[in-house]
């Protein structure tokens, strides 16, 4: 058993501090892996812009960790999702996800674990729709959603898979809401490091 299958798998949402990290991800990406995330061969000027545009107002972004390296990733898009702890009950909001996973980290469930997050996530903050878009032969992408019942339909060469997001509760709050708070502390600590790493590299 090597170490990419033997090191446990860690979830977190992902801030603003860890946007060098959800960039050097997307950097690593293969380029058929850039393929289907993207519908196309990607370069690393445009990967990189992207990362930087992901983290506003109405973007939520989850990251697969194993052992402390990010091998995954999750977005989830809107432009009327709030993501604060304070669920906008009510409305009918829509958002679409999307899911990356370094190619040699995948058929382990980690796409499977992002999905759950994600979804956790829109029912706690009152996304009715969750779409994924993705190309026809991403079966991977179909079967992981599958999986949590979406439908697909075909529309301009693409697939376009449908899943309603569950009412909140009590419970599913509380456990959002105590994880964004660990999740940032992680983000912090992690950020500290880097700077001291960082730091100890200039000063060699």
């Amino acid at each position: 058993m090597n170490e990419a299958t033997s090191s446990p798998v860690e979830v977190r949402r992902l801030w603003p501090s860890d946007k060098e990290l959800f960039r050097d991800h997307l950097l690593r990406l293969d380029p058929r892996s850039r393929h289907l995330r993207f519908g196309g061969g990607m370069s690393d000027d445009f990967l990189v812009h992207y990362a930087e545009s992901c983290f506003g107002k109405g973007d939520l972004v989850y990251g697969a960790f194993i052992d402390g390296k990010m091998i995954g990733a999750a977005e989830l898009r809107s432009n009327r999702a709030i993501w604060s702890e304070e669920a906008p009950f009510g409305r009918a909001i829509h958002a679409e996800a999307a899911f990356s996973v370094e190619e040699s980290h995948r058929r382990r469930g980690i796409g499977e674990k992002l999905f759950k997050r994600i979804l956790r996530a829109a029912t706690n903050h009152g996304v009715e729709t969750i779409e994924i878009v993705c190309l026809p032969e991403n079966v991977g992408m179909q079967n992981l959603a599958k999986k949590f019942q979406a439908h697909f339909t075909f529309e301009e060469n693409s697939l376009t898979g449908r899943l309603t997001a569950r009412r909140p509760t009590a419970l599913s709050l509380i456990r959002e809401a105590s994880g964004d708070a660990l999740d940032l502390g992680a983000a912090l600590f992690d950020a500290h490091w880097r700077a001291v790493a960082e730091a100890r590299e200039k000063g060699a």
